[in-house]
């Protein structure tokens, strides 16, 4: 692949891990990230870093994070989506992302970093950033 083609495909692969995240919400189950996760990773934001050492902490980081979505809450969009290879394995990617409710309205707009890793497995996040 081209460095263009490659950056497109990790690209479509992060909307596609931002469609997941809605799925998993819609189905209340935290476990639909996994594919998108990779274990031990590290959440930054809100002032803390965070380890996620297993599967079960990783489940449990997205059953909070969709607990505090609103109840009319719908689905995410990702405004933008940057890709940096830092190596032929290894990414950063910046998003800028809204959040949807059933009635067609953005309530909250954020931008979020990655640094994601390319495993057995295919693509994974290693490190999640906030911004606010």
């Amino acid at each position: 692949m081209t460095d263009d083609a490659e950056r497109n495909a990790l690209a479509a692969w992060v909307r596609e891990y931002s469609d997941a995240f809605g799925h998993a919400f819609h189905a209340g189950d935290p476990t639909l990230m996994r594919p998108y996760c990779h274990v031990p990773a590290l959440a930054i934001g809100g002032g803390a870093a965070r380890l996620i050492a297993t599967e079960a902490e990783s489940d449990a980081r997205w059953a909070a994070a969709h607990a505090g979505l609103p109840d009319d809450y719908d689905h995410s969009v990702l405004h933008t989506v940057d890709v940096t290879f830092t190596g032929a394995d290894a990414a950063f990617v910046t998003v800028n992302c809204g959040r949807y409710t059933t009635a067609g309205e953005e309530y909250v707009n954020f931008d979020a970093s990655y640094v994601v890793a390319r495993t057995n497995d295919g693509w994974r996040i290693t490190v999640w950033i906030g911004h606010r």
